[in-house]
């Protein structure tokens, strides 16, 4: 027999009295950050069993929804014929369709026996018949962000749910969703905290947050304690990432990061700060022979074998070193003066290279910063040039176009050539305006050999990685075309193998973007790299340039002939035209023509020449149109 209504209203209020005291220390909890997963297990076992008592049923469960509303999974579950809570249990939609569609459709679902309601069907002979459920009162818990989760009131009777019962779940269910509301936004402030201090491949510190805690640690130091500071690369990075693809290079950097924290524990500290640099920092006392003893370690352990897919990849790699407080006195100058020291290391050796700081860098840091003014002020002032190398027709000799190279003709330095400003400009971000400032000289070029009557000659121009993927790219290309009337055809976009490596994705869409505006793409120095059959199996290219060593190699070395001939048929088969770089005598071209190799280019015919000699070359007597090679220049 039913208690009176007057005694349930007591009960009630007693229990909610309760319930309200438990949520305040909640509230007192998450406003003092202190909620926890345990404090919240505490409060849903004690909510659970008030809940029960109010509503007079055997069973009270709470649930929450996945992101897509697909998958129910129980945060907890008493019975007060058990002596201990559950919570794990997993109702899928696509099981139970009809129950998951009526629960969303009302603020509360009554079903007073559950083997006659049609939105119960798919539960009778599963969940209801082992729990031994025959009636349920179910409270949707609403979240900020909607429908969270479901407050299940479970009886093993068949019962009328009154309007009062509806009320009062529906009151609990509203503040279970206080509580889950809290908890999601203290996840969302949890991973916004990762993410800001985090590098989230690896799990290590990121740039800023290294820094920080490196700073703090920097403080803690006594007085007979040092610290070291290490810049850290991995050497040949891309091209192992290019033989293993992109989760294999993924997987390269996680388990770098793994023995780096095997190597330098707390008290020391990792950080990873950009592609496959790495960063440490850890306290020490002791002689330099011990600090020595310990990068002998780290190199043992850093070059033994990786398994990545099954195979087994053997990595190397440089580092620079500075010390605290010997040479630099904060973090951003322990990093600065590490990898200063790294970079003056590699430019001996690109691998196992190793340099220690020395004060003198400082002036070498000084050239730096002297050369990246003056390279923007060579741009200001209009001091590069255009150099033009020939491209010739195999067959013929005709010259069929030029490659255009950039040179800078330095007022106090004279011309200097593009390998000793082209990685600074890489460096500094001036590579793009560098590289706008060739596409527009070559426009220029071009069009006025339209006005001579060469219209059929086309330039050849090259492209960074940063500038090839460069959003304004494109719309640059386009406008300097309409502004000189130039066909898009007469100018040949070259790239290498390594672009691939930025971004396959990126490349990708970008070649099909500038060949359907009518540009042709060219990849240079092919053959030389890992990834480049990549580029013949996935991107629409018009052409490859067979790469120098291997026409160097060819009248002594048989195998690098069969390679070029096996890239020039390989190339015929796919309707790709082929150009030979890097011929320096007859011989190599005469076997370039019979290989049916399509252009070359080279010191055998001229070296890159500055356009007054091109314009020259191309005065013709009335009515000639084209010119014949090999010159001497």
């Amino acid at each position: 027999m039913e208690r009176p209504i007057k005694q349930t209203i007591e009960t009630v209020n007693q229990v909610l009295e309760d319930l309200q005291r438990q949520q305040q220390l909640l509230f007192t909890q998450a406003k003092l950050s202190e909620l926890s997963s345990v404090s919240t297990n505490v409060f849903l076992e004690e909510a659970c069993k008030r809940i029960a008592t109010v509503m007079r049923c055997e069973q009270v469960s709470i649930w929450l929804f996945n992101e897509s509303r697909t998958v129910l999974t129980a945060q907890m579950i008493y019975d007060d014929r058990l002596p201990a809570f559950k919570t794990g249990k997993i109702l899928v939609q696509k099981d139970m369709h009809s129950y998951f569609e009526a629960i969303q459709q009302g603020r509360t679902l009554a079903v007073d026996d559950v083997a006659t309601n049609p939105a119960m069907h798919e539960l009778v002979d599963t969940y209801f018949k082992e729990e031994s459920i025959k009636s349920i009162l179910d409270a949707t818990i609403i979240l900020s962000k909607g429908i969270g989760g479901v407050l299940c009131c479970e009886s093993e009777e068949v019962r009328a749910w009154t309007t009062f019962d509806k009320v009062i779940a529906a009151s609990l269910a509203d503040m279970l969703a206080y509580l889950f509301d809290r908890l999601y936004r203290l996840e969302v402030e949890e991973h916004v905290h990762a993410l800001a201090f985090t590098d989230t491949l690896t799990g290590l510190n990121n740039q800023h947050s290294f820094t920080e805690k490196a700073e703090l640690k920097l403080q803690s130091l006594s007085g007979k304690e040092r610290g070291i500071f290490i810049y850290l690369i991995l050497d040949q990075f891309t091209d192992v990432q290019a033989a293993l693809g992109h989760e294999g290079g993924r997987e390269v950097l996680k388990k770098t990061a793994d023995r780096l924290r095997f190597l330098f524990p707390e008290p020391a500290l990792t950080g990873r700060i950009g592609f496959d640099h790495f960063v440490i920092f850890y306290p020490y006392t002791g002689n330099r022979a011990t600090r020595e003893m310990n990068f002998d370690f780290v190199a043992r352990v850093l070059r033994e074998p990786m398994n990545i897919g099954g195979q087994e990849v053997y990595m190397t790699f440089s580092y620079g070193v500075s010390y605290f407080p010997d040479h630099v006195s904060n973090v951003d100058d322990g990093l600065q003066a590490a990898q200063v020291a790294l970079e003056a290391s590699r430019k001996k050796t690109s691998r196992k290279a190793r340099g220690v700081y020395r004060p003198d860098m400082h002036t070498l840091m000084k050239e730096t910063m002297l050369s990246e003014m003056n390279l923007r002020k060579g741009l200001d002032f209009n001091e590069f040039r255009l150099f033009y190398q020939p491209k010739v027709d195999c067959k013929s000799g005709e010259v069929t176009g030029f490659e255009a190279l950039i040179r800078w003709q330095h007022p106090e330095r004279g011309l200097i050539f593009p390998g000793d400003f082209i990685d600074l400009a890489e460096s500094t971000g001036l590579i793009t305006p560098i590289g706008e400032w060739v596409i527009k000289e070559a426009f220029t070029q071009l069009a006025r050999w339209n006005e001579q009557g060469q219209g059929h000659l086309t330039v050849s121009i090259n492209l960074s990685p940063r500038h090839f993927l460069h959003p304004k790219l494109p719309p640059y290309l386009l406008k300097c075309a309409e502004e000189t009337v130039v066909e898009p055809q007469k100018l040949i976009l070259e790239i290498t193998e390594n672009v691939a490596l930025e971004d396959h994705d990126a490349v990708k869409i970008r070649i099909k973007q500038l060949i359907d505006m009518g540009f042709a793409i060219s990849i240079d120095d092919f053959g030389t790299g890992y990834s480049a059959f990549l580029y013949l199996q996935h991107f629409a290219i018009q052409e490859i340039k067979i790469d120098r060593q291997f026409i160097n190699d060819m009248e002594i070395d048989e195998k690098s002939a069969v390679i070029v001939q096996t890239i020039i048929g390989l190339a015929e088969m796919l309707g790709l035209r082929t150009v030979a770089e890097g011929v320096e005598t007859e011989g190599q071209w005469r076997r370039l023509q019979e290989m049916g190799c399509d252009e070359i280019q080279g010191f055998y015919f001229s070296k890159a020449i500055p356009i007054d000699e091109i314009t020259n070359m191309l005065d013709l007597p009335q009515g000639v149109s084209t010119i014949h090679l090999p010159l001497k220049m």
